[in-house]
């Protein structure tokens, strides 16, 4: 990983973060980004007025060669910028459902939760499985959920972390005709785990200590998935 900090341009340090009062990530595959403006409206949105020309000094650090995974963040005032290699896209996602307390204490902001929730998964979460159910089937320790009932999108009617991912995969859902609903997304039909890393990784099985749920598939998801990933027609919008 290589960090810096914010003095009025970026220089490097070899601190480790202190904490997060707001932070944002996302993947940057050899200099293109999917929703580059979502990520900045939200980090500007928990982080306050960002500095004159940090965020995009901040992009013009990023190897276009490489496959990466910055995330931008402030803490007691201070914005840190760390980059770090990004792990392949899981194509498929086994959630851990665990009778545990939810551990967010500032759903709306991501940042504040970021250590307490990966604290979360290592205590909780089964061997196996990549994360671990929020809520009602709400979100997880990284990622938001969705689901499908026949043609209509389901968003989570819950209290959440807006999700970048999540908004780009209802605008499509919606150009393409698709309705979208909101409500309790239920595992007996298809769901898809969401986020900027992974893009589109559909939930394979809902573990608990007692069960297993293997859960149905979507029959658009290879579609959606090359959707994601930039393979169908011209260069999507990045």
């Amino acid at each position: 990983m290589t960090s810096y900090v914010w003095e009025g341009r970026w220089l490097p340090t070899r601190d480790e973060p202190r904490g997060f009062d707001c932070a944002d990530s996302w993947r940057h595959d050899h200099g293109r980004a999917r929703g580059l403006e979502l990520h900045r409206e939200r980090f500007a949105a928990g982080a306050g007025p960002l500095p004159a020309g940090m965020w995009d000094s901040a992009l013009e650090l990023l190897d276009a060669s490489s496959d990466l995974f910055p995330r931008i963040s402030v803490f007691d005032g201070r914005f840190r910028f760390d980059i770090r290699p990004a792990p392949p896209a899981r194509q498929t996602t086994d959630l851990t459902l665990a009778a545990a307390p939810d551990p967010r204490t500032a759903p709306l902001i991501k940042g504040p939760d970021l250590v307490r929730l990966a604290e979360h998964r290592r205590a909780h979460a089964i061997a196996g499985t990549d994360d671990i159910v929020l809520g009602d089937f709400a979100e997880t320790t990284t990622g938001t959920l969705v689901g499908w009932v026949g043609d209509t999108l389901v968003l989570a009617d819950a209290t959440r972390l807006p999700s970048t991912t999540e908004a780009l995969v209802a605008e499509r859902a919606k150009a393409l005709g698709h309705d979208i609903t909101g409500g309790v997304l239920d595992p007996a039909n298809p769901m898809w785990f969401l986020n900027a890393l992974h893009g589109i990784s559909p939930v394979r099985r809902v573990v608990s200590p007692t069960a297993t749920i293997v859960l149905p598939r979507h029959p658009g998801e290879d579609e959606w998935r090359r959707w994601w990933r930039g393979e169908l027609g011209p260069e999507p919008q990045f």
